[in-house]
C-alpha cells in the first residue's frame, strides 16, 4: 500500500510502530519508512516507532507516546505530579515506571526517562482516555509511592518542602486510606516512614500554598 492508503488508520493510532504497519499492510516494506520521513509524511521518536506528520503534539499524546515506545510502562513520578496538579510547573521530561531497565530517550519531539521498579510494584495505574488519546497513568497515591521508592534522598519534612508539591491539592485529592493500605502492601519500614514523614508535613500548615 502506499502512504495515501494508511493516512487515516496511521492518524488514528497516533504513534506506530513497524509492527503496526506489518498488521495492517502484511506486505509492507520497512525501506519506504525512509522515504516517508524524507517527504515529511512520518516523524521518527525511536527506531521503529513514529507519528504522522499531520497529529498535533500535546501533553496527552506525549503519555500515549511514551507507553508505546517503551512496553509496558505507565506515566509517573513527576509527570503524573503535573497531570495531578501536584506541582506548579510542567516538566521538560515525560517520566514512568517499567520493570525492564532504566533508560532515557532523547528524541525530537520530547524527552522520556523510564524508571525501572520491581515487578511485584507494577500495579495501580489507570486506563485514561482524554479526547483522541489513550495512555495508563499512575494514581495519585502510587505516584507518590513510586518516587519515594526511587528517591532515597527523601527522608524528612524539608525534603518535602524543597519539592514545592502543592500541600492544600495534595490534602484535598489523595485517598489517604487508600495510601495507607498500598503503604502497608511494600512491606518496607523505609517507605512506611517515609509516608508517615509526608503525612506530618501535609498537617502542618496546609494552609500555605505549596
Amino acid at each position: 500500500m502506499k502512504y495515501i492508503d494508511l493516512q487515516k488508520q496511521l492518524n488514528k493510532l497516533k504513534v506506530f510502530s513497524i509492527e503496526d504497519l506489518k498488521i495492517l499492510d502484511d506486505k509492507f516494506n520497512k525501506s519506504k519508512i525512509s522515504n516517508w520521513i524524507k517527504v515529511w509524511h512520518i516523524k521518527s521518536i525511536i527506531r521503529w516507532y513514529y507519528l504522522t506528520s499531520e497529529v498535533q503534539i500535546n501533553q496527552n499524546l506525549l503519555y500515549q507516546v511514551s507507553n508505546k515506545i517503551y512496553f509496558p510502562s505507565y506515566i509517573s513520578l513527576e509527570s503524573a505530579f503535573n497531570y495531578y496538579w501536584i506541582i506548579p510547573e510542567q516538566t521538560f521530561s515525560i517520566t514512568a515506571v517499567v520493570t525492564k531497565k532504566t533508560i532515557d530517550y532523547n528524541t525530537q519531539i520530547w524527552h522520556f526517562s523510564y524508571r525501572k521498579i520491581k515487578p511485584s510494584l507494577y500495579w495501580w495505574y489507570n486506563l485514561v482516555k482524554m479526547q483522541e488519546n489513550i495512555f495508563l497513568i499512575a494514581e495519585l497515591e502510587k505516584a507518590i509511592l513510586d518516587y519515594l521508592y526511587l528517591n532515597h534522598q527523601i527522608s524528612n519534612e524539608d525534603d518535602f518542602e524543597l519539592l514545592r508539591w502543592n500541600k492544600n491539592l495534595l490534602n484535598e485529592k489523595m485517598d489517604f486510606d487508600k495510601l495507607d493500605k498500598y503503604t502497608k502492601l511494600y512491606q518496607s519500614p523505609v517507605i512506611t516512614k517515609k509516608i508517615n514523614k509526608l503525612l506530618t508535613y501535609l498537617k502542618n500548615d496546609s494552609n500555605s500554598i505549596y
